[in-house]
Formats: C-alpha cells, structure tokens, sequence
C-alpha cells in the first residue's frame, strides 16, 4: 500500500496523532485536515485516496465536506470512511446515500479500521494518466 495518501479530517488532536501512527505504521502517506474548508481545500491541492471523515467539524460539517466531494467530478469518486461519534439512523442513512464506504462510531477498534481502510485501498484503481 506504499504512496497511497490517506486524508484524516478531524479536529481532536489525540486522535490526530493515534489514527496518523496506526496509517503511517500501515506505510501510508498520511495528511491532515483539522476542519471542513481545510480538507476540501487540501483534495483540490493533492487528490487523495482516501478520506476518513469526521462529521462534527468546524467551518464546514463532515456531511458537508462529502456532499460537496459527490458534487465535484474530480473528488466524487474518492472512498470515504466516516469515523463519529455520531450514531443516529438518520445520519448514517445520510452518509450511505451519499456513497460512505465504511462508517465507524467513536471509539473504534484500530485494527477494525486497518482492516477496513486495506480493503478499500486494495480495492481502489489508480485512474489513467493523462499523459
């Protein structure tokens, strides 16, 4: 899974660091987001390969962030695993019928989460160059 880029966007600084340790000990390239704008900002900068998404962000909502990712032909395709804290039927039925590939509730099992991000990496073709 070497030069595969994960882009994790959340706000609380301890998960930060335990999902950056648990993605770069996995040998990927991990970058951060620390709000919604920063994250939209960050995927029309460097595309990624995958985001894990937090829902509760400031500046602009995780639910926010994705909508607007399915909206841009560029970033619609990108997997998304939604990691929150929230829980509700309504929010989850959200996040599938925007096309999440996975939805973790806070706290998770690390290892879970591993298993789950190789799976849609493995899973994921790199698009043609335009070369």
């Amino acid at each position: 899974m070497l030069n595969k880029r994960v882009l994790v966007v959340e706000d609380d600084p301890a998960l930060i660091e335990l999902l950056r340790f648990i993605l770069v000990h996995e040998g990927l390239d991990v970058e951060i987001a620390h709000d919604g704008l920063e994250a939209l900002d960050r995927m029309g900068v460097r595309k990624p390969d995958l985001v894990l998404l937090d829902l509760r962000l400031p500046k602009l909502e995780g639910m926010d962030v994705l909508w607007e990712m399915r909206q841009n032909p560029r970033l619609k395709n990108i997997p998304v695993v939604i990691v929150s804290v929230d829980s509700s039927p309504q929010t989850m039925l959200q996040g599938w019928r925007l096309g999440v590939d996975s939805y973790f509730l806070k706290p998770f099992d690390p290892e879970e989460l591993i298993r789950i991000v190789r799976r849609i990496l493995s899973l994921s073709q790199p698009e043609p160059s335009n070369v």
